[in-house]
C-alpha cells in the first residue's frame, strides 16, 4: 500500500471515530403501558446499537441482554394497578372519563423521594449527556436532569397535549387541531370546533389547577434545585412525537417538536408455521382481529362476542383471532385464536385483507405502513381520533362499541372486504407515510445526536416557550390597542364636544347680545 493510500485510510478511520463518540444517555420508562413502552425502547435500542451507553430504569425490565444497554428494574418505585384489561360497558360519552382517570395514579409518586433506587442515581458520580423519558403524566423526572444538568428529550406516543404544546411555545390551535381525545377527524364541523374549544380548556385547567402543582412538589422532592417545574418544562430541548402529518392532522409544528411516527415498525419476520399455513390456505384472504396489549379479547360481553363470531361465519375470509381465553364458545371452523400473535408479521403478509382494531396508534401506524384496511373500535384514549384520522383517508372506517350488533358488524366487515377503494385509499395512505427522506428510527437517532452535539440545542426552541401566556395570545397587545383606541375616541369625544359648545356659545351668545340691545332701544324710546 502506497503512503498516500495510507495516509487516507487512516484519515476515513479517524473521521469514523470522531463521528461515532460514544455519549452516556439515561432513560426512565416509567408507563406501566406496554405500547408506550415499545416507542421509547425502540429508539434506546437503536442508540445503544450505534455504541451509546445507554442505562433505562424501566418497569418492563427484559431477560434479553443487549451490548451497551442497561437496565434497572424500578417496579418498587412505581407501582401501579392492572389497567384496562377489561372491554368496559361504554357510556354515550366516555372522552373526558377515558382520558383522565390515568391521571388518578399520579399519587402514587408523591413517595418517590424515598425510592432507594432513585436515591442511588443521584448519589452516583457517573456523568451523562443526555436524560430521555415520556412524560405522558408526570414531568417530575425532569428535576433528574436538572441535578445532572443535562438536556431532556421527551418521547411521545401520540400527538402532543396541549400544556405540552404551550410549554414548547409550538402551536396548538384548537380551530384546527383536534385534542387527542376528542374523536374528530383533521376538518372539524362549528359544533366539532365548540367541543375541541371545551376540550382544550378542560385540558389547560386541569393541568394548572390540579396535575402541575402535584408535579411540581414531587419534582422538588426528587431533586430541590429552586427552579419551578414550569421552568424546567420550558427547557425541553426536544420532543420525538409517534406521529406523521400524512395520518394525523397536519399541523404547524416548531422545530423542536420531530415527527417520528411509526419509530415501533421493525423489519417483517416470517410468521410461525401454523399461522402462515392458516393464512396462505385461506383463498379469500385472512381477517386479523385484535384488541391490542391492554384489551382482553375474551371480556367483550356475550352480545358484543356473538355479533363477530356471526358475522365471521357468514364471510369466506379466515379470522386470525387474539382471543386470551382458552376457550372460544361458538368458533366457526374459519377462525383460529391465539393468547398471542405477532401482529407485526401478519399485517405484513400480503394476504391478510381486513385489520380489526381497537384504534391504537402502534397498531394502526402498522396497518398503514402494510396499506391494510382498518374496522376500528375505539375504547378510550387517543383511538377514536385515530380512526377518524383513517376515515379521513379513505382507509377504514369506525364501529361504535354502542352499535355492535350482528347486522351491523357483518355489513361493515362486508364493504370494507368488497368495496376496492378501501384498499385503494389504505395502499396511497400508505405510500405516503413510508416516503421520507429518513426512516423514522434514523430521523430519531439524528436529532437526539444533534441535541447533545449541540449542548442542548436552545437554538430549536422559540422565543413563546418563555413567555407569559398572557403575551402569547397578545392579551397585553389587545390591552394596550384597546386602551388607544378607547383613548382616541375619549379624545375626540371631548374635543367635538367643546367645539360644539363654543361654536353654540358664539351663535346663542351673540344672538342674545344683539336681541336685548333691540329691546334697550324700545326702552327708551
Amino acid at each position: 500500500m502506497t503512503r498516500s493510500k495510507l495516509s487516507f485510510v487512516i484519515l476515513i478511520q479517524l473521521w469514523y471515530l470522531n463521528s461515532s463518540i460514544a455519549y452516556n444517555i439515561l432513560s426512565f420508562s416509567f408507563i406501566p403501558v406496554k405500547s408506550h413502552d415499545s416507542v421509547l425502547t425502540a429508539l434506546l435500542k437503536e442508540l445503544a446499537s450505534r455504541n451509546h451507553n445507554v442505562t433505562v430504569y424501566t418497569v418492563f425490565p427484559s431477560p434479553e441482554q443487549i451490548p451497551n444497554y442497561e437496565e434497572v428494574d424500578i417496579n418498587e418505585c412505581f407501582t401501579f394497578p392492572s389497567v384496562y384489561q377489561k372491554i368496559p360497558q361504554m357510556r354515550s360519552s366516555p372522552k373526558i372519563e377515558s382520558f383522565f382517570r390515568w391521571y388518578h395514579h399520579v399519587d402514587r409518586f408523591t413517595q418517590l423521594d424515598r425510592c432507594v433506587i432513585l436515591k442511588n442515581l443521584l448519589k452516583s458520580s457517573k456523568n451523562y449527556d443526555l436524560f430521555i423519558f415520556e412524560p405522558f403524566h408526570m414531568s417530575s423526572l425532569l428535576s433528574i436532569a436538572e441535578y445532572f444538568d443535562i438536556p431532556v428529550i421527551y418521547v411521545f406516543p401520540n400527538v402532543l397535549l396541549p400544556w405540552m404544546a404551550s410549554n414548547l411555545g409550538t402551536p396548538a390551535n384548537p380551530s384546527y387541531v383536534p385534542t387527542m381525545i376528542s374523536g374528530f377527524g383533521p376538518k372539524m364541523s362549528f359544533i366539532e370546533r365548540i367541543q375541541n374549544v371545551g376540550l382544550y380548556g378542560t385540558y389547560m385547567v386541569f393541568y394548572y389547577g390540579w396535575l402541575y402543582p402535584v408535579c411540581d412538589v414531587i419534582s422538588g422532592k426528587i431533586h430541590d434545585s429552586g427552579v419551578p417545574l414550569n421552568v424546567l418544562e420550558s427547557r425541553v430541548a426536544l420532543v420525538l412525537t409517534n406521529t406523521h402529518f400524512t395520518l394525523q392532522s397536519n399541523v404547524p409544528l416548531s422545530p423542536n417538536v420531530v415527527q417520528v411516527g411509526g419509530i415501533n415498525i421493525k423489519n417483517a419476520t416470517a410468521v410461525p408455521k401454523n399461522i402462515e399455513k392458516f393464512i396462505n390456505e385461506s383463498k379469500h384472504g385472512v381477517v386479523y382481529f385484535c384488541m391490542g396489549s391492554l384489551l382482553r379479547g375474551e371480556t367483550f360481553p356475550p352480545e358484543k362476542r356473538e355479533a363477530f363470531l356471526y358475522a365471521f361465519s357468514k364471510i369466506p375470509q379466515r379470522v386470525l383471532w387474539k382471543w386470551e381465553g382458552d376457550v372460544l364458545p361458538g368458533k366457526s371452523d374459519n377462525i383460529m385464536i391465539s393468547k398471542w400473535m405477532p401482529q407485526r408479521d401478519i399485517l405484513a403478509h400480503p394476504n391478510v385483507k381486513l385489520f380489526i382494531s381497537h384504534g391504537g396508534l402502534l397498531g394502526t401506524s402498522e396497518a398503514v405502513y402494510e396499506g391494510v384496511p382498518v374496522l376500528g373500535i375505539p375504547i378510550f384514549g387517543d383511538q377514536r381520533t385515530n380512526i377518524k384520522s383513517l376515515e379521513a383517508n379513505g382507509a377504514g372506517e369506525l364501529l361504535d362499541y354502542n352499535e355492535i350488533s350482528k347486522e351491523v358488524v357483518l355489513e361493515k366487515i362486508q364493504r370494507l372486504l368488497n368495496d376496492p377503494k378501501y384498499k385503494e385509499n389504505a395502499k396511497l395512505l400508505s405510500d405516503r407515510y413510508r416516503d421520507r427522506p429518513m426512516s423514522p428510527l434514523d430521523t430519531a437517532v439524528y436529532w437526539t445526536e444533534y441535541v447533545i452535539r449541540h449542548k442542548g440545542a436552545p437554538h430549536l426552541r422559540t422565543a413563546a416557550a418563555d413567555m407569559p401566556w398572557y403575551q402569547y395570545l397578545l392579551l397585553d397587545v389587545i390591552a394596550f390597542i384597546v386602551a388607544v383606541l378607547v383613548a382616541g375616541l375619549l379624545i375626540i369625544y371631548y374635543t367635538t364636544k367643546f367645539i360644539l359648545r363654543a361654536i353654540y356659545g358664539l351663535i346663542c351668545g351673540g344672538g342674545a347680545k344683539k336681541g336685548s340691545s333691540k329691546s334697550d332701544k324700545k326702552k327708551r324710546n
